[in-house]
């Protein structure tokens, strides 16, 4: 036996050749390499995943030290206060851990023609994002073009508690916009608005305009690292063992709880009615590079 044969022999145990050869197989896009995809990416490369591209705009921060996975100390200049592009420390975990995977960066926002055309390839898409305004979009992109959908979530609330949540969008049997407790609209209208916009609410509610930006909450390595593991377990799943996935986990982990949410087709869902619809569902107006 061959040693690439070997490397995959405990977990092809578990799901068998065809398994692994569907892992092989899939296209996959990872939009977001912040704290839940830097446990993502490393995951879905120790699975044996050949194809991947990342899609990340941003810089290392001094902020991201806490929970980054995979980052250098090196990778952040205090004293000039510059940080490494994202997605080259994503291309240097990936070829790490396997130096013929073929892995594409985009260092791009989502709303780019680039990440779109990206995505609406994909087999597989899996969201590491902050903000259900990023969020929004990539589910009604997903939909319309009929590309599978795994969103992860993690979240420390106000009052202490912390969890999250994985959910699967396919088929256009429900989405984010209705699965489980569906997206906070008020997150979602203020990542669409303008400066102006933003400035304006602010005023209104007496606050900088910062306060109003997403993504910049409590977060914390372990957190991530459960949210990102339940998520690439379904993804696993997805692909080798359809049967056992679940379309929509909560995770409450200061009640040590997983919860599996029943999943109903929303007849209703504007998104869902979107499925398929490719072009016709005009998602391309999010575009602003």
């Amino acid at each position: 036996m061959s040693v690439r044969s070997e490397r995959f022999d405990r977990q092809i145990a578990i799901f068998g050749t065809e398994g692994q050869e569907r892992i092989r197989a899939a296209k996959v896009v990872q939009v977001g390499y912040g704290g839940l995809g830097t446990f993502v990416l490393p995951q879905l490369c120790l699975l044996g995943v050949k194809t991947v591209s990342v899609i990340e705009h941003e810089t290392f921060s001094e902020t991201n030290r806490n929970r980054y996975f995979g980052f250098l100390h090196s990778d952040y200049e205090a004293e000039k206060g510059i940080g490494i592009d994202k997605v080259l420390v994503a291309e240097r975990i990936a070829k790490g851990i396997d130096p013929e995977i073929s892995i594409r960066l985009i260092r791009n926002r989502l709303e780019s023609r680039e990440a779109f055309e990206a995505v609406i390839r994909a087999d597989i898409v899996i969201g590491c994002l902050d903000s259900d305004g990023a969020r929004a979009i990539l589910n009604e992109l997903c939909v319309a073009y009929g590309i599978t959908y795994i969103d992860l979530a993690s979240e420390v609330f106000d009052d202490g508690t912390f969890g999250g949540r994985v959910a699967v969008v396919k088929n256009g049997d429900g989405c984010l916009q209705c699965m489980g407790d569906g997206l906070d609209q008020t997150e979602i209208r203020r990542y669409l608005a303008d400066e102006q916009q933003l400035e304006n609410e602010a005023k209104v509610y007496g606050v900088d305009k910062r306060i109003l930006a997403a993504g910049s909450g409590p977060s914390v390595v372990d957190l991530n690292g459960i949210i990102a593991s339940l998520g690439v377990q379904e993804f696993k799943l997805l692909l080798t063992s359809p049967r056992l996935q679940s379309r929509y986990l909560n995770y409450r982990g200061h009640l040590k709880t997983i919860s599996k949410v029943e999943v109903r087709p929303a007849g209703d869902c504007y998104c869902c009615g979107l499925f398929q619809k490719e072009d016709e569902a005009d998602v391309w107006r999010y575009l602003t590079a």
